[in-house]
């Protein structure tokens, strides 16, 4: 099975494109909702976190709050590495079962949708990386516009990412959105269209016919 990271940084299109591909039927994998639910019941991960970032970052219930737990660990590089040291290996283990549960069910194909492919190293375990990109003022204008977020936090997000060009060097497919939402449409659908073409050249190489 082909396996594929889809990532790219905040407002860059990337949940559009996964939700382009999950509805053409491709099988795709939310990294971000197996962290979201690792710090939900995860209570090792949760007391580490406390223990981190302090019990501010959590809710009236005691419950992790992402929002404030983003604030404190975004604020700084050491602060997203940290977290990343943190929720990482939980992480990777549920991303193992999902992956090896369509790997039996017969797949050729399983995309990994995942903000911090670098950045948790999943590109080291994936086969294929698509990344999609969008121009910096682009982004702000989305995280303004659909986030409500002032500008000293976009920055801080902005500024705890990879770069994009540290991520293109190291992808093998770059979606650029710069354009309508039907130009990354089809941006999206031909870089589907090649991964198919990838995995099925794969699946043939594994079984080829036998010769009559």
């Amino acid at each position: 099975m082909l396996t594929v990271g889809l990532t790219g940084n905040v407002a860059s299109g990337k949940t559009t494109v996964a939700e382009r591909w999950r509805r053409a039927g491709v099988p795709v994998i939310d990294a971000d909702a197996i962290g979201h639910a690792v710090l939900a019941d995860d209570a090792a991960v949760r007391a580490e976190l406390v223990k981190e970032f302090g019990g501010g970052i959590l809710d009236p219930d005691e419950e992790i709050d992402r929002r404030l737990l983003g604030e404190r660990a975004f604020a700084t590089s050491e602060g997203v590495e940290r977290l990343n040291d943190i929720v990482h290996p939980p992480l990777l283990e549920r991303l193992d079962d999902a992956l090896s549960g369509l790997d039996e069910r017969g797949e050729e194909r399983a995309i990994v949708d995942a903000a911090l492919v670098f950045e948790f190293h999943l590109n080291e375990a994936l086969d294929r990386v698509v990344l999609v990109t969008a121009p910096r003022e682009t982004r702000k204008v989305r995280l303004r516009r659909e986030r409500s977020l002032p500008d000293e936090r976009i920055e801080a997000i902005m500024a705890a990412q990879l770069s994009d060009t540290d991520k293109i060097d190291e992808s093998d497919y770059v979606i650029v959105n710069d354009g309508t939402l039907e130009d990354l449409y089809a941006r999206a659908d031909a870089v589907i269209a090649a991964l198919r073409e990838e995995a099925e050249s794969e699946v043939g190489a594994a079984h080829p016919q036998e010769e009559e």
